[in-house]
């Protein structure tokens, strides 16, 4: 009988002065933000919100938001619906993480990641979906690392990232 593969661990939290590089959320309380996140999400584990609120997530770490997956282990987003499905996760998330900075940060926060996901959507209709992942990962790489809540990063061109897209033939 053939062996089953062993199923992936999800990634270790990063506790290496998460204070001291932390780009996001720096006026947010994480504790008060759980309750909100729960009452929406209520199947996403704590470490996956540790590791957003601290920018250490990584792009394919938000796979692991997708709470109704059949796969054990997912390896990578299986398509563009699957990766815009995390993305929303992960964007309401922010979204409740920034709430405590006030409304207005948070509308204008939900309005530059509704541009980021138009712009998304825009190189779907012509890019591969494997260039897509790649520029989309580079691009989220950029905000963990350079404020996820930041409504201006998500509006950002980023033209040095379109090289990563490649027409569909």
């Amino acid at each position: 009988m053939p062996r089953l593969a062993e199923p992936l661990e999800p990634p270790p939290i990063d506790v290496s002065s998460p204070e001291d590089h932390r780009s996001s959320f720096r006026t947010t309380d994480f504790d008060s933000t759980l309750p909100l996140i729960y009452d929406r999400f209520p199947n996403i584990e704590l470490v996956y919100l540790t590791k957003i609120f601290r920018g250490t997530v990584g792009a394919n770490g938000l796979i692991w938001l997708d709470v109704g997956r059949q796969d054990v282990s997912p390896l990578d987003f299986s398509d563009v619906a699957h990766l815009l499905y995390c993305f929303e996760i992960y964007g309401q998330i922010v979204c409740i993480m920034a709430s405590p900075q006030g409304p207005e940060l948070e509308l204008e926060l939900q309005m530059a990641l509704a541009d980021f996901r138009i712009r998304f959507l825009k190189f779907s209709k012509w890019a591969t979906f494997e260039s897509l992942k790649d520029w989309f990962k580079a691009f989220m790489d950029s905000r963990f690392h350079n404020g996820q809540d930041i409504p201006q990063g998500w509006r950002e061109p980023r033209e040095d990232l379109t090289t990563l897209l490649r027409k569909r033939m």
